[in-house]
């Protein structure tokens, strides 16, 4: 990691350890600020998260364990969220699933609260006038930032064609990845979400998607540390149940939810509402697609020797 970003990182935590508080309400629960931290390309809160935090749904959920305020911290990975989560400076963390198995399988006390979204498919998209199928891209440049959904998918693409040994996948940030795809410098990038439609839209090349493997797809994942969760008894339960309750919301304002996440990303409507189908909201906190999604994603880090050691994951998860 560069100097100055680890430095940005450190200081970013030190100002965030000490902002949670906590006196006890009229009921005696301890009352405390609740500190989220997620991945943000525009540093705001953005998906169903933002949906609900504009409207109050997060919070309204969250009283009754004594979150008197739900404050969002951004980070440019989910490498970079799960390092402020056990550094005490976020108390929940939302990340892609390969940054929160690999943290439990470090042997982390964290455990899985949510499935905040699900069936979310990443591609593999190349340059104008590039490669145009993966084979291609022997001998090129491709990125993906490490400890990331898009690793993850990255390197499993090239695993399903046989590649993975004779492709490098560097590790760089997902701004500057598109802007060597837009130069040329970049042969190939993993991106997801509307930014992908967009790309696609505007010229570049779509070369694989998670979605033709559907072992690939790829959950969010909200955890905690144990820790906090004995401190805040109850919350666990809250947190679930207010991801359910906003994913419903969600798809009952379905038209209306795109049209916020298309301004929110700066994309066509159209667009918003070809990457983020209702099927994309779970409204339950762990639905059976979404585990046997997070259990493909185990398996396959494990396989592939990208987590450290192995860890039971019902016993992960969080239950009633």
């Amino acid at each position: 990691m560069p100097r100055l970003r680890l430095l940005a990182i450190l200081l970013t935590l030190t100002a965030l350890a000490g902002c949670a508080g906590g006196a006890a309400g009229a009921d005696g629960r301890q009352q405390f600020v609740l500190r989220v931290g997620m991945t943000s390309v525009t540093g705001t809160v953005q998906g169903n998260l933002g949906w609900a935090d504009e409207k109050g749904l997060l919070l309204d959920r969250l009283r009754p364990v004594g979150v008197t305020q739900v404050r969002f911290s951004f980070f440019q990975s989910g490498a970079d969220v799960s390092a402020a989560l056990l550094a005490g400076a976020v108390d929940v963390a939302v990340t892609g699933d390969m940054p929160a198995l690999r943290t439990r399988a470090s042997g982390n006390p964290t455990r899985l609260l949510a499935l905040t979204t699900v069936n979310a498919d990443t591609w593999l998209i190349g340059r104008k006038g590039g490669p145009t199928d993966i084979r291609s891209l022997v001998g090129r440049t491709v990125t993906a930032p490490e400890g990331t959904i898009r690793y993850r998918v990255a390197y499993g693409l090239l695993h399903a064609a046989g590649l993975d040994d004779r492709i490098a996948i560097r590790n760089v940030p997902t701004p500057e990845s598109l802007a060597g795809l837009s130069s040329g410098a970049i042969d190939a990038t993993v991106i997801g979400g509307p930014q992908a439609y967009d790309l696609e839209r505007k010229g570049f090349v779509v070369i694989d998607k998670a979605s033709n493997h559907p072992h690939l797809l790829s959950t969010e994942h909200s955890t905690a540390l144990q820790s906090f969760l004995d401190a805040h008894p109850g919350f666990d339960e809250a947190w679930g149940s207010a991801v359910a309750a906003i994913n419903q919301h969600v798809r009952d304002n379905i038209a209306d939810y795109w049209a916020y996440a298309a301004k929110k990303d700066g994309v066509d409507v159209a667009l918003e509402a070809k990457a983020e189908p209702a099927a994309h909201f779970n409204v339950e906190p762990f639905p059976a697609e979404g585990l046997a999604q997070v259990r493909a994603t185990y398996d396959f880090l494990r396989e592939q020797r990208l987590i450290d050691a192995e860890f039971d994951l019902d016993a992960w998860r969080v239950t009633p």
